[in-house]
């Protein structure tokens, strides 16, 4: 007879024989999931961010501009964990950063930093996804961190990078949405996309009608039946609901105001304030120091644009008008005068149009520690400038190409995601013009990164002729 080995198969020695198990397989899908490319172009990719931001880090420094005043001032009402005393003239998410890293300028700068980290990140991510290369995903992401006009502008205390980051993140989570086959799984991601694609538009309203472009492209992603679809759709409509619709509600309830901002006004006279002499003599008090203003703006900088912020205390003085009522009288006259002056309006239009696509950088050489790197700096942001006006000019020729030939479609790759992307581009273009005009190549910022991935996508499909499953070729 054979005696048992006290202890041998005892529950405590299964119990460890399966840890041991577990620990050696999920070991080994480890071992094979980083010696896959996309891990290995995804760690350098992160590696190459946090050097070049620590750098950048050591030899430059925050950078605010007018508009941070505005901010900092709307950051200290929220700070107070309260909206009442909140003017309702920038949109809460940016003052809401702010006021998350204690009004500290290097704190939000470190932040914005880490937010642009994530974002090329990101941008490598769902180029890899939606390519299927990992080279030109770490391409994409790391374009992000080389363009100056990008980088720098992490350092400016300005809504740009955090809209760049929400925007994209949307992007990702609807290609994320669109690989989902849970049904639970896919309605928590519409979820959690409405949530992030309501966040753009909370940091520059120019990005409010992003939640209705994704509309239906949630409905097509994914798969189910029309019930599962609108199952999605309605969780993702949660988000927008709650957050655009709160604070839609806020404005309208504190200031009588359909509008994300109490700004309405003040942005049409950027377009109507170059004709205002052809307003009538009944409102002449408000023509007329409006005019007075713009002639020293003009005389001083050559353009009316921002004229108007000067003229303000002014205006409301000659008129009485409270800031709100005064911005209230601004947007009436200015509908009133596009009505009376179409040719003018659309010139500027136009004019803003263009401008959207001319990719500044914004930047402060004075705030460059080092000559060396004061030096290297400018020749970048000349080579990205190039790069980046090149891609703008590829996305036009491209979209155009596409919208005439099914055959192009099909080579450059036209699914659902490039079109959402894509279309994006184009809405803002034209939406940003029509309620704006001066300032018009600053739009561009938040979706420069977009542009880039879209004409990038379009050069991978066309090189390796090769079109996604959902290619919209008809």
């Amino acid at each position: 007879m054979q005696l048992a080995t006290p202890g041998l198969n005892a529950p405590g020695d299964l119990s460890k024989t399966w840890n041991r198990t577990v620990l050696q397989s999920l070991g080994a899908r480890i071992r094979s999931w980083m010696s896959e490319p996309q891990f290995r172009w995804g760690v350098a990719l992160a590696v190459i961010g946090v050097l070049e931001r620590a750098w950048l880090w050591s030899v430059y420094q925050p950078i605010s501009y007018p508009d941070t005043n505005a901010y900092m001032r709307l950051a200290r009402v929220l700070s107070r964990l309260t909206l009442e005393g909140y003017d309702g003239t920038r949109v809460p998410g940016f003052p809401a950063l702010l006021a998350a890293v204690g009004l500290d300028l290097e704190r939000a700068w470190l932040a914005q930093m880490t937010l642009g980290w994530v974002v090329s990140m990101l941008l490598f991510w769902l180029t890899w996804r939606t390519t299927g290369s990992a080279v030109f995903g770490a391409l994409v992401g790391c374009l992000y961190d080389m363009i100056p006009g990008q980088l720098l502008f992490e350092a400016n205390l300005l809504t740009e990078t955090s809209t760049i980051f929400w925007i994209v993140l949307s992007l990702a989570l609807l290609v994320a949405l669109g690989r989902v086959r849970n049904l639970a799984a896919g309605i928590g991601l519409a979820l959690i996309l409405g949530l992030g694609a309501s966040a753009p538009g909370m940091f520059r309203p120019l990005f409010f009608p992003l939640t209705i472009w994704f509309f239906p492209f949630v409905w097509l992603a994914g798969e189910g039946g029309w019930r599962q679809r609108l199952v999605r759709v309605a969780a993702y409509s949660i988000g927008p609901l709650l957050i655009q619709g709160g604070w839609l509600l806020f404005i309208y309830n504190s200031f009588n105001v359909l509008s994300p901002t109490m700004m309405g006004g003040y942005s049409l006279v950027q377009h109507t304030g170059e004709y205002f002499e052809y307003l009538p003599d009944e409102v002449a008090p408000i023509r007329d120091t409006y005019i007075y203003y713009r002639d020293l703006h003009v005389a001083e900088r050559g353009v009316q644009t921002n004229a108007i912020w000067d003229a303000i205390p002014a205006m409301s003085e000659a008129t009485g008008l409270s800031f709100y009522g005064l911005s209230r009288e601004l947007s009436r006259l200015s509908i009133q005068l596009i009505r009376e002056h179409p040719g003018l309006y659309f010139r500027n239009v136009w004019q803003g149009w263009v401008g959207f696509w001319k990719a500044p950088v914004y930047w402060q050489p004075s705030a460059v520690s080092s000559t060396a790197a004061r030096a290297l700096l400018t020749g970048l942001i000349l080579v990205g400038r190039v790069l980046s006006i090149a891609a703008n000019a590829s996305f036009i020729f491209l979209s155009g190409l596409t919208v005439v030939s099914g055959r192009a479609r099909t080579r450059l790759g036209i699914d659902r995601y490039a079109v959402v992307a894509a279309g994006l581009i184009w809405m803002t273009s034209i939406i940003q013009t029509l309620v704006d005009h001066g300032d018009n190549p600053r739009f561009l910022v938040p979706l420069q990164m977009i542009v880039i991935y879209v004409v990038v996508r379009a050069a991978w499909f066309w090189v390796h002729n090769k079109a996604p499953v959902e290619v919209l070729s008809r």
